[in-house]
């Protein structure tokens, strides 16, 4: 049986993690209980789904620094970058560092201002002033899609896009 790991920060990771589980007929469980000493005695798959805070992506960090056997595993990131630069950055890669042989994908996720904590208002305020600063012919799609929502509830959350990780996991189980 397939094991679904998550960290999430503001519940959409955790909304994936329980609807991949749910597929795949398991339970997803916070990535803070795991003991990466009894994942390493399995051959079943494991997914690490968390959310992806510039450079942090706790599920790489934890797939990175742990010896996870023999098993096949998978870490999905979930943010708010378009799919297509996340994909074609695959930020992921370099993040798992040697770990070559896992699975990496990418979700897109939630930002929702109206809950966020003020440092996390503050970090996003100063990302928005600087790509406000570059002409907007100098701006990327995605960070044209950052000012335009900045400071609003921002909703792309979609399950489907977990199909490709059930085929994924359904391929080793």
């Amino acid at each position: 049986m397939t094991t679904v790991l998550y960290e999430s920060a503001y519940g959409s990771t955790r909304e994936y993690a329980e609807a991949l589980a749910a597929r795949l007929g398991t339970t997803a469980q916070p990535l803070a209980t795991a003991d990466p000493a009894a994942l390493r005695g399995s051959t079943q798959p494991l997914v690490v789904l968390s959310y992806v805070h510039g450079p942090s992506v706790p599920a790489a960090s934890f797939v990175a620094k742990n010896d996870l056997g023999d098993r096949p595993v998978a870490v999905c990131a979930v943010g708010m970058t378009l799919l297509d630069v996340a994909r074609a950055k695959d930020q992921l890669a370099g993040a798992l560092g040697k770990k070559t042989n896992v699975a990496r994908f990418y979700l897109p996720g939630r930002l929702s201002y109206s809950t966020m904590g003020r440092k996390h208002k503050m970090v996003m305020w100063g990302i928005i002033k600087a790509l406000k600063a570059k002409s907007a012919a100098d701006r990327s799609d995605n960070e044209q899609g950052m000012i335009d929502s900045y400071d609003r509830d921002t909703d792309r959350v979609d399950l489907r896009e977990l199909d490709q990780v059930v085929e994924w996991a359904a391929a080793r189980g």
